[in-house]
């Protein structure tokens, strides 16, 4: 095939060509640019708004336009348009990703699919990769989906076992429009991810419970892979609707090494419902670990929970800023949340590290940190300034399983320091440690295991050691 680009123009009626460049047409271009696609390596959209249904992708290929000017706008609300790009879908391709397709690189488009006109459909995506290798998706616009923007997933029917691999999306903005939609980007399969330099915003729907937002990995059968997955200098904006989060990790269908080894880094999540979310299974030290790192990430405004670890085993925050501006805003929420509790099973979390990180105006559900089930943990050089409640707080219900642990707790090299005032002229009112029943500050007793310690860490003056008549005790003891 010529490696010159074939311009998409040459292939639609010349009759049309003004309106597509301005914008007006309602021609079907979608045979015309097909064909383009299928005779040539590199295929140009000028700038122009080009109605389409779906278009195949192919090995190989070279899609490009001239930015954001460069639209493909679906066509209509029909089945015929469920997927704008397509690499395989329904059960195309095989398990075998040596007969993947690959090498396509994507750039410089807008693909919008109308979401404020039609409204959400949970099948309808933009761009569906499945079966695919080495594919580069960078500056696209993903505009209006009405599912999700860009699915990467083991085809379109169930039980279709489909892998990808080496997948880069970069430079990318993924704007749900009107928030009544499903994912930005949504990851069944991948082996070696990266998602860089890319925003996402506007994304939500208030009608779904879960597994909505900017980046949602939803692993389906235990033939899913997705691990080595790097998101690095991304954006997450405004992602606020009713149980939305700005990134989700599941680590169901973990078998074997098919699923983990993930970091986010340098990231910002601003006015996100949960920052990063984890849906999880119950696991023990002797699992696989998930290996998560989250590093010099800032979170700002978080509607709940900034970041939630849940039963994610082997968790790494480092470096990062959990805020809330004014200090105290918000409805309360912790900045990062262990353990949880789901259909009478606990869920621990196992062997987390939380080191150097700055708490600043979090006001509170549990704690800063709260803690509902751990089984290894240290908390380490981080600082806490002005939380309108307490710094870590301890979970001291029973759990129905009677599976929920607290242990191996280290809690050093804090600093702890209170600034400011609240309204009243009284001191911002809080405390370092805790207790709670039902996710509330109680009075309880909590009483940690001889592997658990609290040493070395600054506390201002005033600022009670534990609240509320509360007791925390360590059963570790120090030697000289």
């Amino acid at each position: 095939m010529p490696d010159t680009p074939a311009n998409v123009l040459d292939f639609l009626p010349k009759e049309e060509h003004t309106a597509i460049r301005a914008g007006r047409s309602g021609y079907d271009c979608t045979a015309g640019i097909q064909k383009a696609i299928d005779g040539s390596r590199r295929v140009l959209i000028p700038a122009g708004v080009y109605p389409v249904k779906q278009l195949n992708l192919r090995s190989g290929l070279e899609l490009y336009g001239e930015g954001a000017s460069s639209e493909l706008r679906s066509f209509d609300d029909s089945l015929a348009s469920e997927f704008m790009l397509a690499t395989y879908v329904k059960d195309g391709g095989t398990p075998r990703v040596a007969d993947n397709m690959r090498d396509i690189h994507l750039h410089d488009l807008k693909l919008n699919g109308r979401v404020g006109e039609f409204g959400y459909a949970q099948y309808y995506y933009l761009l569906a990769v499945n079966a695919t290798s080495d594919l580069t998706v960078e500056r696209m616009t993903f505009f209006g989906f009405r599912g999700d923007g860009m699915y990467v997933g083991s085809g379109t029917k169930s039980n279709t076992e489909r892998h990808n691999e080496r997948v880069t999306v970069r430079d990318c903005v993924f704007d749900g429009a009107v928030k009544d939609n499903r994912n930005g980007l949504s990851i069944i399969d991948c082996d070696t991810l990266l998602v860089e330099n890319c925003t996402f915003r506007n994304i939500g729907n208030a009608k779904l419970s879960r597994s909505v937002g900017g980046i949602d990995f939803e692993p389906d059968h235990d033939f899913s892979v997705y691990r080595n997955v790097i998101i690095r200098r991304c954006n997450f904006v405004d992602i606020d609707t009713v149980n939305t989060a700005g990134i989700t990790f599941f680590n169901g269908h973990q078998k074997g090494g098919n699923i983990g080894n993930w970091q986010v880094l340098d990231c910002q999540f601003r006015n996100c419902y949960w920052g990063i979310d984890s849906s999880t299974r119950p696991k023990t030290a002797a699992d696989m670990p998930d290996n998560l790192t989250v590093r010099n990430c800032h979170f700002l405004n978080s509607v709940r929970t900034d970041l939630a670890i849940k039963g994610l085993s082997g968790a790494r925050v480092m470096g990062c800023i959990f805020e809330r501006s004014p200090p105290g805003n918000g409805p309360g929420g912790d900045a990062i949340r262990l353990g949880d509790m789901a259909s009478a099973r606990s869920r621990n979390a196992v062997n987390a590290v939380i080191t150097g990180n700055t708490f600043i105006g979090i006001r509170p559900q549990m704690g800063a940190i709260g803690v509902l089930g751990v089984s290894g943990l240290v908390v380490a050089g981080n600082t806490f300034s002005d939380i309108y409640g307490t710094c870590i707080n301890f979970s001291e219900d029973e759990s129905a399983d009677s599976a929920r642990h607290i242990d191996s707790v280290v809690i050093s090299g804090n600093t702890i320091r209170r600034t400011r005032t609240i309204a009243s002229g009284r001191p911002v009112p809080m405390a370092f440690l805790s207790t709670g029943k039902k996710l509330q500050i109680s009075k309880g007793d909590v009483r940690l295991d001889a592997q658990s310690f609290e040493y070395d860490n600054q506390v201002d003056a005033g600022v009670p050691r534990v609240a509320n008549g509360a007791a925390v005790e360590f059963g570790g003891k120090l030697r000289d």
